[in-house]
C-alpha cells in the first residue's frame, strides 16, 4: 500500500474542482494550460480545512494564470487558511511537477530549483506527514490575476464557509494583494 501524506493547499488547490485537475488532468477554468494529471488519479482519502502557522503572500510570475500566485512563509503569528487533502506521496509529487510545467514522475517530493519548488515539513497528523510546496519566502511580491482569485475564492467560500466580506478581508492583508 503507497505511503500517504497530507498535503497542505493554501491558494488556488483549497477548490476541489480545481485540485481535480491536477489528479485528473484537464484545463483549469480560466486558464489555458492543460494538466496531464496524476499516474495514480484517485481521490483524496480525506479532506480537511485547517489554518497554519504561516502567511499567505502572492508573488513570482503564473505561466497559467499571469501575474502572481499565492506562497506561504513563516510570519510570527500570521494564520492562513489552508485544505490537507490526504494523497499518496507520488500524487504529492506529482502535483508538485505540474504546478512548475514538469511531467509527471519527473520530480520527487523534496523539492527542486523550479517556482514551486520549496517543500515545507509541516509534522505529523493522524500518522501521516503533513507538507505543502510553496516558493522561496524571499519571492518577488506581485498582484495575481482576477482569474486565480476567482479560484482561490471559491476555494475559502468551499472548504471554510468564508463570506465575500471575509474573503476579503483575508485576502487584501495577503502581501502582493495589499
Amino acid at each position: 500500500m503507497p505511503e500517504h501524506v497530507w498535503y497542505a493547499v493554501y491558494g488556488s488547490n483549497l477548490s476541489r474542482a480545481r485540485f481535480d485537475v491536477y489528479l485528473k488532468g484537464g484545463v483549469p477554468e480560466g486558464a489555458t494550460h492543460e494538466c496531464p494529471g496524476c499516474r495514480d488519479p484517485s481521490d483524496p482519502v480525506e479532506d480537511w480545512t485547517v489554518e497554519l502557522d504561516l502567511e499567505l503572500a502572492f508573488g513570482g510570475m503564473s505561466q497559467t494564470w499571469g501575474g502572481g500566485v499565492a506562497f506561504v512563509r513563516p510570519t510570527p503569528g500570521a494564520k492562513a487558511k489552508a485544505r490537507l487533502y490526504l494523497i499518496t506521496q507520488d500524487q504529492f509529487a506529482d502535483v508538485i511537477a505540474q504546478e512548475n510545467w514538469l511531467e509527471p514522475g519527473s520530480v520527487g517530493i523534496e523539492g527542486g530549483a523550479y517556482m514551486y519548488g520549496v517543500v515545507l515539513d509541516l509534522g505529523v497528523l493522524d500518522g501521516s506527514r503533513m507538507l505543502t510546496v510553496t516558493q522561496r519566502a524571499d519571492a518577488e511580491l506581485r498582484r495575481p490575476s482576477d482569474r486565480y482569485l476567482e479560484h482561490i475564492m471559491r476555494g475559502l467560500r468551499e472548504a471554510h464557509g468564508m463570506s465575500d466580506e471575509a474573503i476579503a478581508d483575508y485576502l487584501s492583508a495577503a502581501p502582493g494583494l495589499r
